[in-house]
Parts: C-alpha cells; structure tokens; sequence
C-alpha cells in the first residue's frame, strides 16, 4: 500500500508541475497576442505630426508622429533604422528574437573585460521588456523575455517590431521614442533630422542619462561617433558621409533661434482643442497648427509667475482678446513644462467677489440706477448672516458705492429681490455655472460656487466686447501639410447685454479699480474695469481686469485648497506688472 502511494506521488508532481508550466506559457502567448499596438499610447499622443506657430507665425512646437505599426506605406527613414541596427542589433534580419551569436560574443566581451561592457539583448527582446516586462535582472523575468521575443517574432515582421521598438524605446530627457527625442533634442521632425543628429540619438540607447547631451555632450559626441563609425564598418554610410556628420556641429534645441515655447501644458491643450476640430475628418497625417497665442506675450507671463512666493502656491494667467474670444496668453502653472494639471480649464474654485458683477448686471438690466440706494448693514436671511469683510458696513449708500466698497450684503439684497434662479440664468448666459452647476443659496451671490479662470475671464471679455460673447478659442485656424485650409475661426459671437447695461456695468468695473478694493491694478492715465475675488480664508485670490480689447484673468492658491497669506491685491499687482510689460506702459514701483 505504502509503494502505490509512492509511485502515486512519483507520478502526480511531475504532472502538477508540467500543468502549471504549461498554464504559464499558454498564458503568456494568449497575453502577447491579444497585445495591441494602436492602444499602447497615451491620450496626450496624436496621430499626426504637427507644426504649432504662434499668431504672430513663431515657432511653439513641433513633433512626428508615432510610426504606423500596421501600416506599411508608414516607412521609417533607411538612414534612422540603420543606426539603430548597426548600433543595437547588428544582426537583427538573420535571427529569429532571440541571437545566440551576440549572447556568447557579449558574454565572452564581459568575462574577458571583468565588467558588464557589452549587452546581448536584441530589439526584439528589447521590445518585450518595453511592453511587457521591465528591467529587473531576474532569471524569470530573462525567461519571459525569451517566450515573449518569440511569440513577438511569430506576430509581427521585422519591420513592425523595429517600429514597435523605436516607437516606445525611452532616450532620456522625458522622450519615449525617436519621435520625441527628435522633439526634445533638436525642435525637429525626424524627416529633418542630419546623420549626425541621428546617430546621437541612437547612442542614447544604451544608457540614456549616462549619455545625454543635456548632461555631458562630451559623451554623447563620443558614443555618436562610436555609433557612425559602426554605420560605416556595417557598409551603411561612406568614409565621406562618416567624416562629415563627425565634422557636424550640434546644435541642441535650446540653443536654436526658434526653439520651442517650454510650457507642456499649454501645447497639450492646443492639441485637444485640435482634434474637437478635425474630429470625424479625414485622417490626417501632418497638420500646422495656427495657434492664438502671443509668444512674447506668453514668455513675459511665464516669467511674472515665477515671482508668486511662497514656491508651492500656485499661479494661473489667461488673455482673451474681447473682440474675437481668442486665447493670447495662458499660463496654468509655475513650472509648466513638467505640471500634469491645467489650472485654466479644469481646476474649478470659488469665485469669491468676481462673481458680483452678475448680481449687479441684473439690477441693472432690471432698471436700477448706479445711484440707487441699497443698505449696507449687518443682515440675515434666516440662519444666513453673512459679513463683510473687516465686518465694515457703510449704511445706506448707491449701488456704484457698494461694488467699489464689495459690500457682501447688497448683491444678496439684490439677488433675493430678482431670484436666485434669474441670477443663475444670467450667469449661464456668460457661460457660467457649467463646469460645476450652480444651485440656489444666497452665497452664490458672493461667489461661494465655483468655475474655472477661462470661463470667468470670458464672462469679463464679453462685458468689455459691449455685451457680446465668443466661445473662447485657442486656435485661429488648421491647415494641410501643403497649406490646404482644414478649418479656419469665424468668430460668431452672441449678445448677451445692451450696449447701454454693458457701459454702466463697465462703470462699475473702472470705480472699483480707480477707487475701490481693486486699486492695485490702477495704472495712471488709463481705463481699467476689473473686479478683485477672495474665497474664505484667502484659499483663492482672483483678479479679471480689462484694458483696451484684452481681458486677462489671474487666479493665485494651493491645489490643496490650503489658507493663504496673500491678497486678491497681490493677484492686482501681478496683474499690472503683466499688463504694463506687454503694453510698455511705465508704473511706479
């Protein structure tokens, strides 16, 4: 009884074991061919390559798109596949994913050196680690690797898995792919790209950070002549066409004349606004992208929001030319270029006293006069006694003295004698309330509901655009590879107030900047209608303010909604110093 158990057991492990193997290995084939190549990228990544200017035709940015995986006609350039196969996989048409050649060679290179000197790694297994695995130096992520090399050489051709692997390789400086190292090392599309460029790009590979030129351009010229003389050694280039991309100076992004604008933010938003555009047409290949905004504009107001102290208070600008709703200037972080969230578009916060001039439109609209009496003293409204701020009241006085003053009292007097529901209308028809719907309390009368900075800033254009409103536009039009207009702004705009409501509402505006809580954006000898806001405990500090046909809104605050020991008169000044460096308008320190 004791042997069949024996020879029951002998028979059962082996048996479990070759099942789970087998479990692994079907498991991993089923996971590699399900794997889809036209879903590994992600939402910012377009399929076009684009050229962005600035309305004034300077360069923002450009960048090639991903290579095709299923498309054939897309061709990588012969000279940028031979880099990498000269430099990476010298012999990656001969073997089949897996090249026992350069394992032994590579092997017996590291034994005889005492040190790691050379890889043995195909493209192939290369691409598996990309998409499937990572870097860990384990046995059974090596034995992975294997399997899914294989598999990857049984799906795809050659030639799909160099795309594969030059689509996704990573070469430092935040670049995945050749596409984006083309981008973030030369401001180029890869078609422009030199030999030398090329081969500079192709010798990061191996060690990106080690090697990149933004670090020690020593290095990278060393290992981009190790990889032009592979080139030449593989038969791939001539002596001549080696000498000279050697003799080739290396001019770097940030050292060329029209180097790109550093705000990553900003382009990703162009392009979201690119593809609501050229949604549901055809399939475009290369777009030039005309954009709205001022570059100089928006250099000069990246450089104001480095000024905004303490470093982890947060800072958001937008311009909007009244007359056209598009977008000149839009600034949505202090360090854009490495920041995730659009401060503009989607971060949606109270608005504090900027709100009040909706209340105060509709009084208006109602008939009531600028010198009309309303009391301005400590008052409730059931279990609501709101304050205002200082706790200073002023009495019985004009509605032009209340808005200088931002009485919290008046435009809730005047919003409950209109309606909660006329004022919500109202604020709707200068498109807001949308992006965080508002509901009927009687603080939305001072700005307890929240929006965005484009939308509040928008409503202030169209009251600077004698009541007419645009949808805001960061784009002026979209054209072809050879210029062939694909869509181009009409600028419809809507009327949403008379031109006389719109005046004495401007009224308003200027008192409060010549004379009321917004004076610190007052600059001498000029017109300026705007509105400070503050929400509770100086969590968000606005200021929207106009000058001739440009409305710019700034928002100053914590992303954590944090206590703030600044002023909405900070968001004023910055506000000012800004204005008066586009218009060269000198103030006084």
């Amino acid at each position: 009884m004791q042997k069949i158990k024996s020879n029951y057991c002998f028979l059962v492990i082996p048996i479990l074991i070759f099942s789970g193997l087998s479990f692994y290995i079907i498991n991993l084939i089923i996971t590699t061919l399900k794997f889809d190549p036209s879903k590994n990228k992600t939402s910012s990544t377009p399929t076009y390559s684009y050229v962005i200017t600035s309305s004034d035709d300077k360069l923002i940015s450009k960048l090639s798109r991903k290579f095709e995986i299923s498309n054939s006609k897309h061709k990588v350039p012969i000279i940028l596949k031979h880099s990498f196969i000269s430099s990476e996989d010298k012999r990656f048409y001969k073997h089949n994913g897996i090249d026992l050649i350069s394992i032994f060679r590579a092997l017996f290179q590291n034994i005889r050196s005492g040190y790691v000197k050379e890889g043995g790694s195909t493209i192939t297994q290369q691409v598996a680690r990309l998409l499937f695995l990572n870097n860990d130096l384990s046995f059974q992520r090596k034995i992975k690797e294997l399997f899914i090399s294989l598999i990857l050489e049984f799906r795809y051709d050659k030639n799909q898995i160099l795309k594969l692997y030059l689509n996704n390789i990573y070469l430092g400086s935040g670049a995945y792919g050749v596409n984006e190292a083309s981008k973030v090392y030369f401001g180029k599309l890869i078609e422009e790209l030199t030999l030398s460029e090329i081969a500079l790009i192709a010798g990061l590979a191996p060690a990106p950070s080690i090697y990149s030129p933004y670090q020690n351009i020593e290095i990278a010229i060393k290992n981009r002549n190790k990889v032009l003389e592979s080139m030449y050694l593989d038969g791939y280039i001539s002596l001549a066409n080696k000498n000279e991309a050697i003799r080739e100076k290396i001019n770097l992004n940030y050292q060329t004349s029209d180097n790109f604008l550093n705000d990553k933010l900003l382009i990703n938003f162009i392009l979201e606004e690119t593809e609501k555009r050229i949604k549901n047409k055809n399939d475009f290949k290369f777009l030039r992208i005309k954009s709205s905004i001022n570059r100089t504009w928006q250099e000069t107001a990246q450089t104001i929001s480095r000024y905004v102290d303490p470093k982890e208070i947060e800072f958001s600008l937008l311009s909007i030319e009244s007359n056209t709703g598009l977008i000149r200037t839009m600034v949505s972080s202090k360090n854009p270029s490495v920041n995730e969230f659009n401060r503009v578009t989607s971060s949606v916060r109270p608005l504090g006293s900027t709100f009040k001039i909706i209340p105060y439109a509709a009084a208006i609209i109602k008939g009531t006069k600028l010198s009309d009496k309303y009391e301005d003293l400590p008052t409730c409204w059931k279990s609501y006694c709101p304050k205002n701020f200082a706790e200073e009241y002023k009495g019985r006085i004009s509605l032009v003295e209340s808005f200088k003053s931002s009485s919290n009292i008046v435009p809730i007097s005047i919003t409950k004698n209109i309606g909660l529901k006329n004022i919500i209308n109202l604020a709707n028809s200068f498109g807001l309330g949308y992006s965080h719907e508002f509901e009927e309390f009687p603080s939305l009368a001072i700005g307890s509901f929240g929006d965005n900075l484009l939308n509040i800033t928008n409503a202030y254009s169209a009251i600077n655009n004698n009541g007419r409103i645009h949808s805001p536009s960061i784009l002026e039009k979209i054209e072809s590879f050879n210029k062939q207009s694909i869509w181009e702004n009409k600028f419809i705009s809507k009327k949403i107030l008379d031109l006389k409501v719109a005046k004495k509402v401007n009224k308003l505006l200027e008192k409060s900047v010549r004379e009321g809580t917004s004076k610190a954006a007052f600059i001498e000898g000029k017109k300026i209608y705007g509105k400070t806001g503050t929400s509770d405990k100086n969590k968000d500090l606005w200021f929207i303010g106009s000058l001739y046909n440009l409305t710019t809104g700034i928002w100053i605050g914590y992303d954590d909604n944090k206590e703030s020991q600044l002023s909405s008169g900070n968001a004023a000044y910055l506000w000012k110093k800004f204005i008066a460096e586009i218009y060269k308008i000198p103030i006084k320190k």
